[in-house]
């Protein structure tokens, strides 16, 4: 048995998003679906759940049922309780309450039809239900009340509520749209072992490499509207793709070092021509005229035939070099203080609070905040930043401490309809020889300056949101949960950032390939309040 799609097609707003789409999902598979944003990943999964409508095609599930983790709660089910709201999402609550109506007045006249109902609800593993939520509920660290309604729970408390739901279902076909966004590492890991135990197939939308990696069997690559299959895991979809760039690098570097070379004998034959053509020749000198003129016309025609050549050769125009940034800064000449430290802080409010913490951070450190969802680190990163007062204890913030602030929200920009150029200057004096050299450090083309925000890419924007706190000269990046929400091309931007960057790095993520990039000097549990060091200048300093 397998799911079977042929020739999909779907267009959005003139746009196609999906052209001739065919694959086929074979019992086992478990399949990681890739592409930038905006290439239709999530239009392909809702087309694929019948929740959405192609243009044409056909979609053969050969019986199987199919399931996709919505990102919200329909606003009709608002008033109903999690745990009506879980069941009612899997068809049990209607056949308890038939199996209810039934039992109250069981008859010979509907005891076959009780049977019925009966035996789908124990498919169904109805009697089962409240233990296997419990299950899943303390894997993906749900503290949520039962009894309490669904409108009342917060977004990432209704996402959660989502997957534990579809983890539930009975789906022979699940389709996963980023199911890791609101999870803390822990519940990542426990939903990474639930889902590799689980034989059921899958299609996964995720931009934690090290989730697809040690789940998926299988990529379908989504790109310019086509699906390319790789029989490969993710690593090895990603070794494969790395190699076919050094090829592509390669032919493009080839092709215009024989450009060049045609082209600087292109220009010496033409000097040559020239050369001929203009220098007098004595009357007594005849003969030298007429090897001169021989040759010069020679040349001629060498030249005209080099620039024939050079028309035949092919340069990939698409093909774009890839350019990690370096946001290494000068700090030099620095006499501030730039350093960090809290004193027996306590952070929160009326109902909650974080264990004290005290902590140096001198300039430089790359520290990474840990804890559970729900436990004070974004908390912790908004009393240091002074949004938040603190409950006790004090904060002390240098006084050349330059904060750049980055969540999963503030890399989108709320004018997009404003340029490149207006927004990187906005609140500063910056001149357009600065601009291009910071656009430059940034690998954005220059040209790109009078685009507006909307026509960007996420890894484009990406790149000038950093450009824009390169201007404002930030030594000390506070990252709260940056690449969520972000493609595969803006969190390697993001990457190539923090690899560089030399000032101070005070970061909180769940994506574990981002935190092994970060490479923390230190890492503060909120949740304990302890503190271990993992560099040694720290270490010999504590």
């Amino acid at each position: 048995m397998e799911m079977i799609v042929n020739n999909l097609n779907k267009s959005i707003g003139g746009k196609d998003l999906l052209v001739d789409v065919s694959f086929n999902l074979t019992d086992g598979n478990k399949v990681g679906l890739v592409g930038k944003n905006g290439t239709g990943k999530s239009t392909l999964l809702k087309i694929l759940a019948g929740l959405s409508k192609a243009d044409s095609g056909k979609i053969n599930l050969d019986g199987k049922t199919i399931k996709l983790l919505r990102q919200e709660i329909e606003r009709d089910k608002h008033d109903l309780t999690v745990i009506d709201y879980i069941k009612d999402d899997n068809g049990l609550l209607e056949l308890e309450n038939k199996l209810h109506s039934l039992e109250e007045n069981l008859t010979e006249e509907n005891m076959e039809e009780y049977g019925d109902v009966l035996d789908t609800y124990l498919k169904l593993e109805g009697y089962d239900f409240e233990t296997n939520l419990e299950i899943i509920m303390n894997g993906l660290n749900m503290n949520i009340d039962l009894n309490s309604k669904v409108g009342k729970l917060s977004g990432g408390q209704k996402i959660k509520v989502l997957l534990a739901s579809l983890l539930l279902s009975n789906s022979d076909i699940l389709l996963l749209d980023e199911p890791t966004n609101n999870l803390d590492i822990e519940a990542i890991e426990w939903l990474e072992t639930y889902l590799r135990k689980l034989e059921r197939e899958m299609i996964i939308v995720s931009h934690d490499e090290i989730f697809l990696n040690n789940i998926t069997n299988k990529i379908f690559e989504l790109s310019d509207g086509k699906i390319t299959e790789y029989n490969l895991s993710y690593s090895g979809y990603l070794l494969y793709k790395e190699n076919e760039y050094n090829r592509e690098l390669e032919k493009y570097e080839q092709a215009k070092e024989q450009q060049r070379k045609i082209q600087t004998s292109i220009q010496e034959a033409k000097e040559w021509t020239n050369k001929g053509l203009t220098k007098k020749k004595s009357d007594n000198d005849k003969l030298s005229a007429n090897f001169s003129k021989e040759r010069t016309k020679k040349t001629a025609t060498k030249a005209s035939k080099l620039a024939r050549e050079l028309e035949k050769i092919e340069i990939d125009k698409s093909f774009r070099k890839k350019e990690k940034i370096n946001f290494s800064v000068d700090y030099s000449d620095s006499k501030g203080n730039r350093d960090i430290y809290t004193s027996e802080l306590i952070c929160g409010y009326e109902r909650f609070s974080t264990p004290p913490v005290s902590i140096d951070i001198p300039f430089g450190t790359r520290l990474n905040i840990q804890g559970k969802n729900g436990t004070g680190k974004t908390t912790f990163i908004k009393t240091l930043l002074g949004e938040i007062p603190a409950l006790s204890g004090t904060v002390s913030i240098g006084n050349e401490v330059k904060v750049g602030y980055i969540s999963q929200d503030s890399l989108d920009v709320e004018d997009t309809d404003c340029s490149v150029y207006e927004y990187l200057s906005k609140g500063t004096d910056i001149d357009k020889s600065m601009l291009f050299n910071i656009l430059n450090k940034f690998h954005i083309n220059y040209d790109d300056k009078d685009k507006t925000f909307s026509s960007l890419s996420p890894g484009q924007r990406t790149r000038v949101n950093l450009a824009k706190l390169a201007i404002n000269e930030t030594n000390t990046l506070i990252l709260d949960e940056a690449t969520n929400h972000l493609d595969t091309e803006a969190i390697q931007v993001l990457e190539e950032v923090i690899e560089s960057f030399n000032g101070t790095i005070i970061s909180i993520s769940h994506n574990r390939s981002f935190n092994e990039i970060l490479k923390a000097d230190v890492n503060l549990n909120i949740e304990t309040g302890t503190i271990k060091y993992n560099s040694p200048k720290l270490i010999k300093k504590k």
